[in-house]
């Protein structure tokens, strides 16, 4: 029989929540040790995933205005196919490892950006946007 894969995670939104987690390490550190199991901790700040208002000033404001005012090479593209290329060209990376060992490199979904991340990404889609592409946004 194997051991269950022990996994808890305690959000601290209250000063209480410290005494479960205490109890929760005492109750079951030595044990994992003994059996030369160590338990991990980690603590983090909580970063909220992108808003509504963030998704909805992106899609409905920055990228209708670029679908709508920007010309390539004589053409113009739809807000999804701006989508993908700012994706990839500004978009976070990160590295996913395969059952074969090989380490490779993807774009993270926009969906999956904190606050500050997709605020990072907006400022350079926009920079690009009146920079490269010429497009005057209206505020």
């Amino acid at each position: 029989m194997s051991t269950p894969i022990l996994y808890r995670e305690f959000l601290m939104h209250t000063p209480g929540v410290g005494h479960h987690l205490v109890a929760f390490l005492k109750a079951n550190c030595g044990a994992y040790a003994e059996r030369g199991e160590p338990l991990r901790v980690i603590v983090t700040a909580e970063e909220k995933q992108r808003n509504a208002q963030q998704n909805r000033f992106y899609w409905g404001g920055i990228l209708k205005q670029i679908a709508e005012k920007a010309w390539v090479d004589g053409r113009q593209f739809d807000k999804d196919a701006w989508h993908e290329f700012f994706a990839r060209k500004f978009g976070v990376l990160d590295e996913l490892v395969l059952p074969d060992g090989e380490i490779v490199t993807r774009r993270k979904s926009t969906t999956q950006m904190s606050v500050g991340e997709f605020s990072e990404f907006i400022e350079q889609v926009q920079a690009y946007g009146s920079g490269e592409l010429g497009v005057e946004f209206d505020r």
